[in-house]
């Protein structure tokens, strides 16, 4: 199998003006794309993405990102990122980017990559949801994704399992496929688990991506109707969306991980979204229930904003299958079959004896986008199989031969942090996703103190004012829990902290009346 052959090193490195240690790893870096290994909180892990990969965003931001948008369109997607009137951007995410900047200059003085930069290039698609399709109308942007488990695969290797095979269909810009990138993140965080994304150099969304828990979320672009996003609704940008469902140990606390927390991440922004777009996600077959399995959702800024379907729905797809690509088939009951749908269907036949290379050479031959196909990506979640091809030498991924990996080799602990704590959940500080979320009017807050100290939990609006101060004072150590009530508050998004000393936790939620 080929595994990261390539270089494989821990650095330990220090500034003299940070003097702060690189969380991380680079795995290989080869055939247009890069692999690293980062830990730790979101500040380091940041940092450690910078320091690896500064060239690769510096060239990337750029050459693309700048290059991408005329100027006076740049200057406007600048202004837009810094308004919280258009998007809102985590703390979190915030923090991790701007200590990738940090990360860079350790690495490259010179660099002149700034926050709004990155800012662009993980709202990318949702910027274009205000500037218009004009800026893309050349670009073959689509992606598609077909999911096989149960009945679908019994008879083969894959005995019931999952298998998830996605195509990313975008431009081949030199810039763009030349700095494709891997990403492993081991956080630190008691309430977010292992995962990666693959995508582009700077990304700290998901635009493909998969957990330790062996759910996949995939994006892809959505053609409807051109009405554009309105300022004011204060989007969360989708691939920020996805990565909340992805990273979250159990967002919607239900006590297992399956599609229907990466709904409740889709749902918990009740304006929609600035980008036109579909989320596929899948989860491993022992889920049980099909719709705990596979779900494709369908997500817009105009009525209807969110639209969902699984195999339930009548579609033209057989058995335990299901596909997307970039019409609407749910939304709207428009059951809109593109010429890929059709040829899916054609290649799919009765849907049964799937196994992982006849659903790879499915979507290969029916599913990709011809002169654009970046990357082609199979999860096989129960049997810790990943497979990415990607755009090299002039070819297309669905061209060249996959590298393939073993998930809990990806998601393994490094030796320097292994018994550091890191891997560590019991009598840790953690704050749990609030239960339910949405709530009206009340809803409860779990969070963990591994030792007597002083603990403050605040509340704060879309905007991140302070609302009020829920917790303050010497706590126990041990689990607690929080019942919030909100008579009288406005619907909306909200976000609940818990601070101790330098610990700082900070989680979203929806209030709905």
């Amino acid at each position: 199998m080929k595994y990261l052959c390539a270089i494989v090193f821990t650095v330990v490195f220090s500034t003299l003006l940070t003097a702060q240690t690189v969380n991380g790893k680079l795995l290989s870096k080869s055939g247009n794309i890069t692999i690293i290994k980062i830990w730790g909180n979101h500040q380091e892990r940041g940092y450690a993405q910078g320091y690896f990969l500064a060239d690769e965003i510096e060239t990337l931001i750029i050459n693309y990102i700048h290059g991408r948008f005329p100027a006076i369109y740049y200057q406007a997607a600048r202004t837009m990122v810094q308004d919280t009137t258009y998007f809102h951007f985590a703390p979190q995410y915030v923090d991790e980017l701007k200590s990738i900047i940090t990360g860079m200059r350790a690495a490259r003085p010179a660099s002149t990559t700034d926050l709004p930069d990155l800012l662009i290039a993980n709202s990318f698609l949702d910027i274009l949801g205000f500037l218009g399709s004009g800026l893309q109308a050349n670009s073959p942007y689509g992606c598609s994704c077909l999911m096989n488990w149960g009945n679908s695969t019994i008879g083969t290797v894959q005995a019931g399992k999952l298998i998830t095979t996605r195509n990313l269909d975008w431009e081949p810009d030199t810039s763009l496929v030349a700095h494709q990138v891997m990403v492993i993140h081991i956080p630190a965080e008691p309430n977010e688990q292992p995962w990666l994304m693959i995508g582009f150099a700077g990304q700290v969304g998901v635009l493909s991506g998969v957990n330790k828990s062996g759910m996949s979320a995939f994006q892809h672009v959505l053609h409807v109707d051109a009405s554009l996003a309105s300022a004011g609704k204060k989007y969360e940008p989708i691939w920020l969306a996805i990565r909340d469902g992805l990273e979250a140990k159990d967002f919607n606390g239900d006590g297992v991980v399956n599609t229907s927390d990466m709904r409740a991440a889709l749902e918990i922004n009740p304006m929609g979204y600035a980008a036109s777009c579909i989320v596929s996600c899948s989860a491993p077959a022992i889920s049980g229930n099909d719709t705990l399995v596979a779900m494709i959702a369908e997500l817009t800024h105009s009525t209807p904003l969110l639209t969902f379907r699984n195999n339930t729905y009548t579609d033209s797809i057989p058995g335990q299958n299901l596909y997307a690509a970039n019409s609407p088939v749910a939304r709207l009951d428009a059951r809109t079959y593109e010429p890929r749908y059709i040829s899916v269907i054609n290649a799919l036949s009765s849907g049964t004896s799937l196994d992982s290379n006849k659903s790879w050479n499915i979507m290969r031959d029916s599913s990709r986008v011809s002169g654009g196909n970046i990357q082609m990506i199979q999860v096989i979640p129960e049997q810790k199989i990943l497979r990415v091809a990607v755009y090299a030498s002039g070819q297309c991924a669905y061209s060249r031969s996959p590298l393939n990996f073993n998930l809990d080799t990806l998601f393994a602990y490094p030796n320097s942090v292994v018994n550091s704590g890191l891997e560590k959940n019991e009598m840790s500080f953690s704050l749990s996703q609030n239960f339910p979320n949405p709530f009206n009017p009340v809803t409860t807050i779990e969070y963990t103190i591994p030792h007597k100290s002083y603990v403050q939990l605040f509340l704060f609006n879309n905007l991140g004012e302070q609302i009020t101060t829920l917790v303050a004072g010497e706590i126990a150590a041990g689990k607690h829990s929080y019942i919030l009530n909100m008579p009288g508050k406005p619907s909306g998004i909200y976000y609940y902290s818990l601070v101790s000393g330098e610990n700082r936790i900070t989680r979203k939620f929806v209030f709905l009346k």
